[in-house]
């Protein structure tokens, strides 16, 4: 298996690398993940979480719950499938790769904190953080995300 992927805004010509946290933390995170790859779409700020962007994936995966928590930090890439009807105003299931990017973020839905699979890290992010950033002002930005 590979120990990184690649998340690419394809309008910006700015990409990160994310480490896998293959080992102890979250193997079948990464492997049901990795085997989804590539995998592309509009990428979205989180309006709940503070400093987080994420996107939905175009089919559902169900990995076990593993190294899931609420307590993250800048760099931390978590992996979340949502049930319909788990909340307010999820009409649909989807899972989804979210990302953090400064030291603000809780990932959260409008009832509270959701913990969230923690299986990758990005590195050397800085000029692809600062995408993420202007995104709380310009909004969705296309992305993709895929093998290294």
């Amino acid at each position: 298996m590979q120990d990184e992927i690649v998340f690419r805004f394809l309008d910006e010509g700015v990409a990160a690398s994310a480490r896998l946290l293959r080992e102890r933390e979250a193997p079948e995170t990464c492997r049901v993940v990795l085997d989804a790859l590539p995998a592309a779409g509009l990428a979205r700020h989180g309006i709940y979480s503070g400093s987080e962007v994420y996107l939905v994936l175009p089919v559902l995966l169900a990995p076990p719950r593993e190294h899931a928590t609420t307590i993250v930090g800048p760099g931390d890439v978590g992996f979340l499938t949502v049930e319909k009807g788990s909340g307010y105003g999820i009409e649909e299931n989807y899972s989804e790769v979210c990302w953090f990017y400064d030291l603000d973020a809780t990932p959260s839905m409008p009832e509270g904190p959701i913990a969230v699979n923690v299986f990758a890290r990005l590195y050397d992010a800085d000029a692809f953080f600062a995408v993420c950033r202007r995104m709380r002002l310009e909004g969705a930005k296309r992305l993709e995300i895929a093998r290294a």
